[in-house]
C-alpha cells in the first residue's frame, strides 16, 4: 500500500513538473480571459479584474465547471489561498479559512449582500449551488472599510448569472438543465445532481429562476467496539440539499430595479468519531436558510450613480446528538434562528478622469433565538463609509483611500462599540505586463451575539466533559492590521506568475476562558485574552493557451497566538501550513473533446492549540472529459472523483488515515452527467 501511495504521489508530482514545463515552452499565446472580466458588485466599480487596484482572484464559470464541484465548497477548493475545511462533529458547515483566519473571519457575500451565518459564523457555503453561478471574486486581506465586520481575512462575493439583453419587445427565453450520476464501484453507493435554471424577459421586465438537488446518501456500517457493543455508523456523511432562488428585474435608462427571494433546505447525518468512546454516537444537522430583498440602481449621468440594497435573512439550525456506549447513553438537541435585516446605499461620483470616488451608509440589525439563549437577543451596527480610487500618471500609479465609522449602540446590556477603520492602497504598472501592489488595511469583527449573549451546557459527555459556557456583553471588536503586497507579471504574453506575500496583527481576539475550574461542572466565559499574528504567501502559475489552460498555485500559511502566562507565541490549530492545487485542460484536436485535471493537496494540521496532535494530509486527484454537441446546445461528460482511492503521504498522530480522518468514501467515484441549453 505504501509503494502504490508513493507511486501515486510521485505520478502527481511529475504531472505538475511537466505541467510547469510546458507553460515555459508553450508556442501560442495567452487568451487573458480573466482580463476580460468585469467586476462590478464586489467594488461596486465596474472595471476589469486585471486593473484593479486590490489584489484579487477570480473563479469562473467554466472552471467552476470543470473541477465539478456541485457547491461553492466544492469551487472554492480549487484555489491554494482558500482552505475549505470539511463539516465536522459539532459543525455541520464547511468552514473557510484565509490568510490563516477562519470562521467568521471572512466575509461571504452573494451579489455584494452577505450570506448569513451560524452560531460558530460558518456560512453555509454547501447551501449555494454552482449552477447560477457566474464567477466566485476573492480579495485578499482586510476590506472593512467597504465590508464592515468579519472582513479581517478578505472576502468572497459570489456573482450570479443576469442577462441584460432584456430591452427588445421579443421575448427572450433561456434556459439549462443539467442530470449527473455519481457511483462508487467500491462500496455500491450512487448519489444524484439535478439543476437547472429558467430565464425569460423582453421589453424592460426579465424573471431568472434557478433550483437544484443534491442527493449524496451516506454509507452505513455495522461494527463491533469493545465499549459501545454492536453498533451502526455513517463511514461518510449524508447530505440532501434543495435550493432554489428567483430574481424579478426592471431596466431602463434610468437604471434598473430587482426583487429576489431564495430557499434552501438541507439535512446532513454523520458521525461524531469512528473510534474511541464516541464510536456510533450519530449528528444529525437540519437547516433552513430563507433570503428576500431589493436591489436598485439609479443613474444620473455618465458621471454619477446611486445603487442600493436592503435584505431580510433567516437561518435556522436544530442539532441532535445521540451517544451509546455501554451502559451509557444520551441524547441532546440544539436549536437556534437567526434572522437580520441589511440595508447599504452607495453614491458613486466620476469626479474627473482621475477619481472614482464612493461615499455610503450601511445599517445591519441582527437577532437570534434558539435553546442556549434565555430570550431572542438583538444587535445594531451602522457605519458610514468613503474610498476614492485615484489614477495618476496616465494610470501607471493608482491609490485607494478609504475611512469608515461603525457605531453599535448598547441593546440589551451590550456595551457600546465604536470603530474607525482606515484603509490604503497602492498599485504601480511600471509596463504593460508587471504590476506590483501594496496595500494596508484594518479590519475588525463585532462580538457576535454567541459571543455575547450564549449560554451553553456541554453535557454530550460524563465526567470532565461537563462545563458551562456564558457569553460577555462587556466584549470589545476584535481588530487587525493587515498588510498585503503582490507581483504580477506577464511573461511574453505565454504566461501570468502572481507572487504574494502578507502579514496579520490581531488583537482583543475573543476566546473561552476557565474562570471557576473546581466547580461542577466547569465555568468558562468568552473574554479578550489573546493576540495573534498570522502570515504567509502565494505564488500561481497561470496560462490559457489555444488547446491549452492550466493553473498551479501554492500557499504557506502561519498562524500563532501568544500564551501571557508562558510568554510564548503558540501555533493555532486547524490550519494548514501548506497548500497546492493544480488543474490542466486540454482540447483534443478532431475530437474537440477537453479533458480536464484537478488536484490538491493539504499538510496535516494541528488538531488543539498547545499538544502534538496532528491530521493526516490530504490529497486528491479528480479528472473529467467533455463533449460539446449540437451547436454547444448539449453538453455529455463523464468524470472520476478521488483517482487515487484516498491516498497520501503521512497518518495522523493517532493513526487515522485521510479516508476516516475527513469522512471519505472508499475507491474512485464514477459520474457521468449532461447539460442542455435551450434558447429562443
Amino acid at each position: 500500500m505504501l509503494r502504490s501511495s508513493r507511486f501515486h504521489i510521485s505520478y502527481i508530482i511529475s504531472f505538475s513538473a511537466i505541467f510547469s514545463f510546458s507553460i515555459s515552452f508553450a508556442t501560442a499565446k495567452v487568451s487573458n480571459e480573466d482580463d476580460a472580466v468585469i467586476e462590478v458588485s464586489a467594488q461596486k466599480l465596474e472595471q476589469e479584474i486585471s486593473v484593479s487596484v486590490e489584489q484579487k482572484s477570480v473563479l469562473s464559470e467554466e472552471q467552476i465547471q470543470k473541477s465539478g464541484a456541485k457547491t461553492v465548497g466544492d469551487a472554492l477548493k480549487n484555489l491554494p489561498e482558500i482552505t475549505v475545511n470539511n463539516a465536522s462533529a459539532g459543525n455541520a458547515n464547511e468552514s473557510i479559512s484565509m490568510q490563516g483566519l477562519g470562521n467568521g473571519y471572512v466575509k461571504i457575500m452573494i451579489d455584494g449582500v452577505a450570506v448569513s451565518s451560524d452560531l460558530d459564523g460558518s456560512t453555509p457555503i454547501f447551501q449555494i449551488p454552482v449552477e447560477n453561478i457566474e464567477r466566485i471574486e476573492v480579495s485578499k486581506g482586510a476590506d472593512s472599510v467597504l465590508y464592515g465586520s468579519e472582513a479581517m481575512g478578505g472576502t468572497i462575493n459570489i456573482i450570479t448569472k443576469k442577462n441584460d439583453d432584456n430591452s427588445t419587445e421579443k421575448i427572450k427565453i433561456a434556459g439549462n438543465l443539467t442530470e449527473e450520476f455519481g457511483y462508487s464501484p467500491s462500496i455500491s453507493n450512487w448519489k444524484n445532481y439535478t439543476a437547472g435554471t429558467f430565464f425569460a424577459g423582453g421589453n424592460h421586465f426579465s424573471n431568472s429562476l434557478a433550483a437544484c438537488l443534491n442527493y449524496v446518501p451516506g454509507k452505513e456500517k455495522s461494527a463491533f467496539d469493545a465499549l459501545a457493543g454492536n453498533i451502526t455508523y455513517y463511514e461518510n456523511t449524508q447530505k440532501i440539499l434543495g435550493f432554489v432562488r428567483d430574481t424579478l428585474s426592471y431596466k431602463d435608462e434610468w437604471g434598473n430595479v430587482s426583487l429576489y427571494g431564495l430557499y434552501a433546505d438541507s439535512e446532513q447525518k454523520s458521525n461524531f468519531t469512528k473510534t474511541g468512546y464516541d464510536k456510533g454516537a450519530e449528528m444529525e444537522y437540519r437547516s433552513f436558510r430563507g433570503e428576500g430583498g431589493l436591489n436598485a440602481k439609479y443613474i444620473f449621468g455618465d458621471d454619477f450613480y446611486i445603487d442600493a440594497f436592503s435584505a431580510g435573512k433567516f437561518y435556522f439550525m436544530n442539532t441532535t446528538y445521540d451517544v451509546k456506549a455501554g451502559s451509557y447513553s444520551s441524547s441532546a438537541s440544539t436549536k437556534s434562528d437567526s434572522f437580520d435585516w441589511e440595508s447599504d446605499v452607495r453614491s458613486h461620483w466620476k469626479m474627473n478622469e482621475s477619481n472614482d470616488f464612493i461615499l455610503g451608509l450601511n445599517a445591519d440589525l441582527e437577532s437570534i433565538d434558539g435553546s442556549s439563549f434565555d430570550e431572542r437577543k438583538y444587535a445594531l451596527e451602522t457605519a458610514f463609509f468613503v474610498q476614492d480610487t485615484i489614477s495618476l500618471f496616465d494610470e501607471k500609479f493608482s491609490l485607494v483611500p478609504g475611512f469608515r465609522i461603525d457605531y453599535s449602540p448598547e441593546i440589551q446590556g451590550s456595551s457600546v462599540n465604536f470603530m474607525a477603520t482606515p484603509k490604503l492602497a497602492l498599485k504601480y504598472t511600471p509596463t504593460e505586463y508587471t504590476a506590483f501592489r501594496l496595500s494596508y488595511g484594518m479590519g475588525y469583527k463585532m462580538p457576535s451575539l454567541k459571543e455575547k449573549h450564549w449560554i451553553f451546557r456541554h453535557s454530550y459527555a460524563p465526567g470532565a466533559g461537563n462545563f458551562i459556557l456564558y457569553g460577555n456583553p462587556d466584549l470589545k471588536s476584535e481588530k487587525s492590521h493587515s498588510f498585503n503586497a503582490e507581483i504580477e507579471k506577464n511573461v511574453a504574453n505565454y504566461f501570468k506568475i502572481n507572487l504574494g506575500g502578507y502579514f496579520n496583527y490581531i488583537i482583543d481576539l475573543i476566546d473561552s476562558v476557565v474562570t471557576d475550574a473546581s466547580s461542577s461542572p466547569q465555568i468558562r466565559e468568552y473574554q479578550n485574552v489573546d493576540k495573534a499574528i498570522t502570515y504567509g504567501g502565494e505564488i500561481s502559475f497561470v496560462t490559457e493557451l489555444e488547446r491549452f489552460k492550466g493553473r498551479i498555485g501554492y500557499a504557506y500559511t502561519e498562524a500563532k497566538s501568544f500564551d501571557e502566562e508562558n510568554e510564548e507565541w503558540l501555533d493555532l490549530a486547524l490550519r494548514v501550513r501548506h497548500r497546492i492545487t493544480a488543474s490542466a485542460e486540454y482540447l483534443i484536436p478532431v475530437l474537440e473533446s477537453a479533458i480536464s485535471l484537478n488536484a490538491q493537496w493539504n499538510s496535516s494540521q494541528l488538531i488543539s492549540t498547545g499538544t502534538e496532535y496532528y491530521s493526516p494530509d490530504y490529497l486528491m486527484l479528480n479528472a473529467a472529459i467533455s463533449k460539446k454537441l449540437l451547436d454547444d446546445k448539449l453538453e455529455i461528460y463523464f468524470g472520476a472523483d478521488n483517482i487515487l482511492n484516498n491516498a497520501h503521504f503521512k497518518k495522523g498522530t493517532n493513526g487515522e488515515n485521510q479516508k476516516n480522518y475527513y469522512g471519505l468514501e472508499e475507491g474512485t467515484t464514477l459520474r457521468i452527467g449532461g447539460k442542455v441549453r435551450i434558447e429562443k
